[in-house]
């Protein structure tokens, strides 16, 4: 908060007892007893170095409806009494501080809205929550529970829930169909979940705004999209990881339907992955059993497959994949045509985007049977970062076509030899950029050697070249 802001808000505040706020002063000490008047309606302490509260403090604030308490990192311990005469209680924000137990006196907060405990990380107890029946946002993200919460199958008016955690060993069954309204929700499936509770999330889904699901194992990811079958929440994000999330994960979606899969094995016989077919942004981050994106499909399904779900793909990104040689055949291009982000990242192995993977192909392509063109029409942004081997965007001399392009970035491929672009014709035969580029990225000695199928093509590209060190 802005030094002059605060010290209003302060000014305004010391002149009614309504509100107590001093957030953000570095306070060591908690508020003594004496300040914590009777008529109270909110109290901020939020971001503050306050280490405990006194062993026996229980302020008597029953019309107190807001306390603020997170980012308090040193905050260890709550006294078992401290929310007794708190019966008021709407917003309890306990979240960013270094607390394990929360006291039991918050089973008693029958008006409690919001629960917050984000990123309370040593929190290894929560009392009953049986009795909260007004709650509505319930967020135990990153805490260190074992166990659900006793009591959650009570709280039918919860509408937001956050449960993320891969200390939880498994979520009981029966739970989830008892929370009818919940409008978002965040859970993750560990090794020990039960089929019965990924099921139940699924039957949940049709009717939520957004669903987060983390799962471990390949077989409950895929019973989840399986039991979904198409009907799944307006907005999701389903992630699969055997070694956890490692904090990758943005906190915000860029993309409505989201598929993120981490240092896992996606490529068995006998349980290929199932992906939903509605996806918007697929990410592959440190897959390593994959050469290629077909590998994903089965190969006498492989077509079929991905045609069920490309259709609304829009962003393709792989990271860290380190046995990745290309991403697609010239055959399966034609199922990605609403593409509009493809971005590779460190990739070692990587010699090609597209690439001819059979010999009937490569015969076709040698006699002209087939014209070796890629079309993305919808391709907006391109970008390559990271990839040593990295040659060519098409083998056998083939082109790209990606007249919606915007924005081309190249970092670090030093063996980039041919960049592949087609270019639009003007009515006297010479080429034109792409009518809605913006910018090409790359340091100006790649981009003087790079080879071009169409003369005059560099010179007409040179202009939107934002030259890089990299």
């Amino acid at each position: 908060m802005h030094d002059l802001i605060r010290d209003m808000v302060l000014r305004i505040t010391s002149e009614s007892p309504l509100f107590m706020v001093k957030a953000g002063l570095r306070l060591l000490k908690f508020p003594g007893e004496q300040e914590w008047e009777e008529n109270l309606e909110r109290v901020s302490l939020m971001r503050n170095n306050i280490e405990e509260i006194p062993s026996k403090m229980s302020p008597h604030c029953e019309i107190l409806s807001t306390l603020l308490l997170q980012r308090n990192k040193n905050l260890q311990r709550i006294p078992e009494c401290f929310f007794v005469h708190m019966h008021g209680l709407k917003v309890l924000n306990l979240s960013h501080t270094n607390i394990e137990v929360l006291p039991s006196s918050v089973s008693d907060l029958t008006n409690l809205r919001s629960l917050l405990l984000r990123w309370c990380g040593r929190l290894k107890r929560v009392p009953s929550l049986a009795k909260l029946l007004a709650l509505q946002y319930l967020n135990l993200d990153e805490t260190g529970i074992k166990e659900v919460p006793e009591g959650m199958e009570m709280l039918e008016n919860l509408t937001h829930l956050y449960l993320y955690s891969w200390l939880l060993k498994k979520f009981p069954a029966g739970i989830l169909p008892r929370l009818r309204n919940l409008y978002k929700m965040k859970l993750s499936f560990g090794n020990e979940a039960l089929r019965e509770t990924v099921e139940e999330a699924a039957s949940l889904s049709d009717g939520l705004d957004c669903f987060e699901g983390f799962f471990s194992k390949l077989k409950d990811f895929n019973i989840y999209v399986k039991s979904t079958d198409g009907r799944g929440s307006k907005n999701y994000c389903l992630a699969l990881s055997a070694h956890g999330m490692g904090g990758y994960l943005p906190t915000h979606l860029e993309v409505d339907k989201s598929v993120f899969l981490y240092g896992c094995k996606i490529c068995e016989r006998e349980e290929p992955i199932v992906l939903p077919q509605d996806v918007q942004r697929l990410q592959m981050f440190a897959v390593d059993e994959v050469t290629s994106f077909n590998d994903v499909f089965p190969r006498e399904q492989g077509l079929v497959n991905i045609g069920k779900f490309s259709h609304d793909l829009k962003v393709l990104r792989f990271d860290n994949c380190r046995n990745l040689k290309n991403l697609f055949s010239l055959r399966l291009l034609p199922a990605l045509q609403n593409l509009e982000v493809l971005k590779v990242y460190n990739c070692d192995s990587i010699e090609e985007i597209v690439a001819v993977e059979d010999e009937e192909t490569e015969k076709e392509l040698a006699t002209n049977t087939i014209i070796n063109t890629v079309t993305l029409p919808r391709l907006k942004k391109l970008g390559f970062y990271y990839l040593p081997e990295f040659k060519s965007f098409c083998s056998n001399n083939g082109v790209l076509v990606c007249n919606s392009l915007q924005e081309i970035e190249v970092h670090r491929c030093p063996k980039l030899k041919r960049l592949s672009l087609s270019l639009p014709l003007l009515d006297n035969g010479q080429p034109s950029p792409p009518h809605a580029l913006e910018v090409i990225r790359i340091k100006k000695e790649l981009w003087e050697s790079l080879e071009w199928d169409q003369a005059n093509a560099k010179d007409v590209l040179n202009p939107y070249c934002q030259f890089v060190e990299r």
